[in-house]
């Protein structure tokens, strides 16, 4: 076995030479850049030498946390070195602009860091220094009062030993457990260290600050969807290293000493777990030395020895590639204790932590101070001369320890395991367990009717692959027996590896690549090793690989094919409720699949059972393939002797429940008994429905043996029609729109999203532009009395009992319901679609209103007088999921509800809403399609009213430039007013949005024909007019485009008077003048 210290001591040759020649070519490549540099021309500087500081992250969390952090993000870089692979985040952290860069995803260790810095550098030559980022493991000692919580922060600070840094697997091994450690590792640059040395001065005040600086990045979206929150301090345990029951060796000695004398006691933990102090909710902040590596410590004993023999109080396993070659400074938050109990809980928190020292850090270092400290690439040629000369022993040294001590090759080993997790993670694309879970168990003695059926023991029985098809009638039970047979009839056999999916009519749950995802993703859990086939699609296009149907298919024909595969069984339940194009696709595979199905030399067959309602244009699509496709029929509402049998068992069964719960008499019991056994079209979904009819008249009642048996409903949907007749018509009205929600979206809501979906329609109704305090436990109560078993509530998500509720309630074509009081086909598609549309427009305007609006200034806000607050003890992850929802189905559910209207030639011009009509909140959206429907449809572009007031002022205040096109090719009025900015023109110059500007300007066909252009010289607003907006911003580009349209550039107006005073305001003065001095002067 090869010596971990050994295997180190390579690694850090092999950077080191690796980033001599990085300097190398570095070198090169920056005395020519500045040979041939803008500046050396004449011209302005670069942008990217206003970057003085270097931020590096080793994971992608690390690198959302640290992005948190920036007071302001900048546009990303366009320009970048030849060689440099990184991808950067630009932004400012106080009067600092900081350059953020990651490692690659799964490569992690001192070479990656060493070559991500190198890669830095050759792009940003002005960096002063870096902070290096991230998480870490806590190496806490209680017996030295060191207590380091999670979440805790540790920060690289010298002592009389080491820099800050020590590479603890950095030697030479003697053998016998001796190893020698070898040379030493820089401390951080003065400038921060003097930083540091200021905020211990102050240490309340710094982690105040730090506290504050947590609160508010866990507020920003990118972290308040993520889960970036504070664990809890019952989530913080530290276990004592004797005691640990992982470490077996020194268990078994405890346990032997125990039992010769009780006195052997630990006296340090409880059971394992060593007692503390209360646990604390904010951060605090250790300095001292990091201990820095290449192999990942999950070993407590391992952890204390660093701790004891360096003095350590962190450890990690990057930052010694960066100390002698890239000045920085070391910033870990504490995520675990390196130990055997390492977990991901705290990572998250921890990396936010340490983000929020790093930015306490730079509001103590002045920019005077970074810019008098030398380039970081002076530090990388100092150590130039020093790795040339080392070079050539280094060469022999590794080669050395590579032929002695890495013949395994555990650095690759590790990263293959990474990737195949990643991989394995792809196809995790939903929660499709939930779906099956969701059914009850099969009663005991129910679904022979299959399993003793000659062509499915047929199937059980072949020795190749095969393919069954069961199709069913509504109600029949086949969910229930198609988890039956996954959780027990193929999961309790040997050899066997099952998979499945049940399709549900929703977007989640109804296309074939969700569901083959979900195949393969279980498939790889049971097997691993099967990943192989998986591994070279997902090296080329990574998550990319969800989308693609094909090559999935193909990887799991493959994967079944291999030797080692054995026998698979693939369940894939309610075929009928995937979407139209998908199930014919999936048909089609399955159909070619079982067509070419021979015996297999390598014993591995792959098996699909498949469900489904009888539909016609299933039985079409799979006989159109084969005439010889092995299926099983059962009509539900036949006379089947058998599937009555069935149902009459768990009718028993049921009876006898109601028995013991309301105290019924025998007589009773037959007489319900015989009275449910009348009905003859039974169903196990309608006798279910009439049971529980049963239970409430009999809970309502004073006297249940007095109830008639003889008036239970007839059918599914007699039962569904009395179920919903107990909602009172005060009720009514709210169950009603709750209903339509259910039945309207595209994926299952929750409880929360529901109640501010209801609070959003209700705003719109009442015409008010806030949202009142949602009560989720007063409306899941609400739920449950009002729709009963129609609607069920599971893991927190609202579900209609089954999808024949979805139908009973949903008109088809012309068959709407005209009858008063009757809930059959209540809702019209029609119906459905606008409401669904107008409730998320409405949902999406009054979340702007939390802040001020994107395109507004402060005198367009204050005239619009709607800054009211929304929800504020309802969950920023509730919130932002509901408003994910909105902002990607409105479009959808507007498109529907306009293709519907069509049909009965609806008016498509019809105002209201928080975007004044349709075309206005599609236009603000950029959605072509819609814009372009309506656009057919004689949909007014001039309109006025709503947010934007007019549909060309939305869209050209969100950029798109299509969109913008398509109106103007409609003749749109290009100097209508309307918004915040006065006109579009206006709105579009304050983004900057110069290709926008270009499409408005020019005269002719695309322009309003009584108008000569847009009119560059309108007052209105803050700024005063267009072109001093536009100098505020210091948009060049746009300044001249004005000019060159006749802007006049010494008019008066505005808060600012002029478009110099303006331009000066913000410091673009120089710009200015060298743009409009020719005319300014004249």
């Amino acid at each position: 076995m090869h010596n971990p210290a050994a295997v180190g001591l390579y690694t850090h040759l092999t950077a080191r030479l690796t980033l001599y020649a990085s300097c190398r070519l570095f070198n090169g490549y920056y005395h020519h850049r500045v040979i041939e540099s803008p500046t050396a021309a004449g011209m302005h500087p670069s942008p990217v030498e206003a970057y003085q500081v270097g931020v590096m992250c080793a994971l992608p969390k690390e690198m959302t946390a640290a992005r948190a952090m920036l007071d302001e993000e900048h546009e990303p870089l366009k320009i970048r070195d030849a060689q440099d692979i990184n991808s950067y985040v630009l932004g400012r952290v106080h009067e600092h602009n900081v350059v953020i860069a990651c490692l690659p995803t799964g490569v992690y260790g001192t070479n990656a860091a060493a070559t991500v810095a190198s890669n830095m550098l050759r792009t940003f030559p002005e960096i002063r220094f870096g902070l290096m980022v991230g998480i870490g493991g806590g190496i806490p000692n209680l017996a030295k009062e060191i207590d380091i919580r999670l979440g805790d922060v540790v920060v690289s600070q010298p002592d009389g030993t080491y820099g800050g840094v020590v590479q603890y697997d950095l030697g030479k091994n003697l053998g016998k457990e001796k190893f020698e450690r070898k040379g030493s590792l820089d401390k951080p640059p003065t400038v921060l260290l003097t930083a540091l040395a200021s905020i211990q001065s102050r240490p309340d005040t710094c982690r105040r600050r730090v506290s504050e600086n947590v609160s508010a990045m866990i507020q920003k979206p990118d972290l308040a969807n993520e889960n970036y929150i504070f664990p809890g301090v019952d989530q913080d345990y530290l276990y004592c290293t004797w005691c640990d029951r992982s470490q077996w060796p020194l268990l078994m000695i405890w346990l032997v000493l125990f039992s010769l004398s009780p006195l052997w006691l630990c006296n340090v933990c409880d059971n394992g777990k060593i007692p503390r102090s209360p646990g604390r909710r904010d951060p605090q902040i250790q300095y001292g030395i990091i201990a820095s590596g290449n192999l990942l410590i999950k070993n407590a004993a391992e952890r204390d020895r660093l701790g004891n023999e360096f003095g350590a109080k962190c450890v990690e396993m990057e930052a010694a590639g960066l100390m002698n070659t890239f000045p920085c400074l070391v910033i870990r938050g504490i995520c675990d204790y390196a130990d055997s109990h390492k977990n991901d809980i705290w990572q998250k928190y921890a990396a936010v932590t340490a983000a929020a020292f790093a930015k306490e850090l730079l509001s103590t270092v002045s920019p005077t101070a970074v810019h008098a400290t030398r380039h970081a690439t002076d530090a990388m040629n100092h150590r130039t001369h020093e790795l040339l000369n080392e070079g050539i022993q280094l060469q022999k040294q590794a080669i050395e320890v590579q032929r002695e001590h890495f013949q395994t090759h555990k650095s690759e080993v590790l990263h293959q395991t990474e990737r195949e997790r990643y991989c394995h993670q792809a196809f995790k694309t939903s929660t499709y367990e939930r779906y099956k879970n969701i059914n009850p168990e099969r009663v005991s003695g129910t679904c022979r009717w299959l399993l003793n059926h000659s062509q499915f023991r047929e199937w059980q029985q072949r020795s190749h692959h095969d393919l069954l098809w069961i199709s069913a009638d509504p109600g029949c039970g086949k969910s229930v027996l198609a988890k039956s047979l996954v959780d027990h009839e193929f999961g309790d056999a040997d050899q066997h590896s099952v998979c499945y999916f049940f399709f549900k009519d929703n977007e989640r749950q109804d296309n074939l690549n969700t569901a083959l995802c979900a195949v393969l993703h279980q498939l790889f859990d049971h097997q691993p090793s099967l990943l192989r086939h998986a591994l070279p699609a997902w090296d080329k296009i990574q998550d990319g690989i969800q989308q693609e149907s094909e090559e999935m298919w193909r990887i799991l024909l493959a994967a079944a094919a291999d030797s080692s595969a054995g026998h698979i069984v693939c369940v894939l339940d309610a075929l009928d409720e995937c979407r139209d194009e998908d199930r014919r696709q999936l048909i089609g595979k399955l159909c070619d699949f079982y067509q070419r199905s021979t015996p297999t030399l390598s014993g591995a067959r792959l098996k699909f059972l498949v469900t489904s309602r009888p539909y016609d244009s299933v039985q079409r699509w799979f006989e159109e393939t084969t005439s010889r496709l092995p299926q099983i029929r059962l009509r539900g509402e036949d006379k089947n002797d058998q599937i009555h049998e069935e149902i009459n068992l768990v009718m028993d069964l049921q009876i006898d429940s109601l028995a013991a719960e309301f105290k019924l008499s025998e007589n009773h019991q037959e007489r319900l008994r015989q009275s449910l056994r009348q009905m003859e079209h039974r169903t196990y979904l309608w006798l279910y429905l009439a049971m529980e009819d049963i239970r409430t008249m009999y809970r309502d009642s004073p006297d249940p043996e007095e109830e008639p048996t003889n008036t239970l409903p007839t059918s599914v949907e007699s039962a569904y029609e009395r179920i919903l007749q107990r909602i009172t018509e005060k009720q009514k009205s709210q169950a009603r729109k709750i209903l339509l929600i259910i039945v309207g979206a595209r994926r299952p809501l929750t409880i929360s999203e529901m109640s501010l979906a209801l609070n959003a329609a209700s705003a719109h109704e009442l015409g008010q532009s806030y949202m009142k305090e949602p009560n989720v436990q007063h409306l899941e109560r609400h739920v449950r009395e009002w729709c009963g078993l129609f609607v069920f509530i599971n893991h927190s998500q609202l579900f209609l009992i089954h999808q024949t509720a979805k139908e009973f309630l949903v008109a088809q074509g012309s068959n709407f319901s005209s009858v008063s009081g009757c809930w059959k086909s209540t809702f019209s598609q029609t119906e459905i679609e606008g409401e669904m549309a107008r409730l998320c427009v409405t949902y999406l305007f009054l979340r702007q209103q939390e802040g001020r609006p994107r395109d507004e200034d402060w005198q367009g806000y204050q005239r619009a007088n709607t800054r009211v607050p929304v929800i504020q003890s309802s969950t920023w992850e509730e919130q932002n999921k509901f408003f994910e929802y909105c902002a990607e189905h409105w479009t959808s559910h507007l498109r529907e509800d306009v293709v519907t209207k069509d049909r009965k030639n609806a008016d498509v011009n019809t105002q209201g809403g928080a975007y004044g009509n349709a075309l206005q909140a599609a236009s603000w959206r950029g959605d072509e399609k819609v814009v372009e429907m309506l656009l057919a449809k004689g949909s007014e572009m001039n309109a006025q009213g709503g947010y934007y007031d007019n549909a060309l002022y939305a869209a050209s205040s969100e950029g798109h430039e299509k969109v913008v096109e398509m109106l103007l090719a409609n003749n749109v009025d290009v100097n209508a007013e309307g918004g915040a900015y006065g006109n579009a023109l206006h709105v579009t110059s304050s983004k900057g949005h110069e290709k926008v500007v270009e499409m408005l300007l020019p005269k002719g066909a695309d322009v309003n024909a009584q108008d000569e252009g847009a009119d560059v010289n309108a007052q209105d607003g803050y700024y005063g007019n267009i072109l001093h907006t536009a100098s505020w911003q210091g948009n060049e580009k746009v300044v001249e485009m004005l000019l060159a349209k006749g802007a006049d550039v010494n008019a008066q107006g505005g808060e600012y008077g002029n478009a110099l005073h303006a331009a000066s305001s913000e410091g673009h003065t120089r710009r200015w003048w060298r743009c409009c001095w020719p005319k300014a002067l004249t």
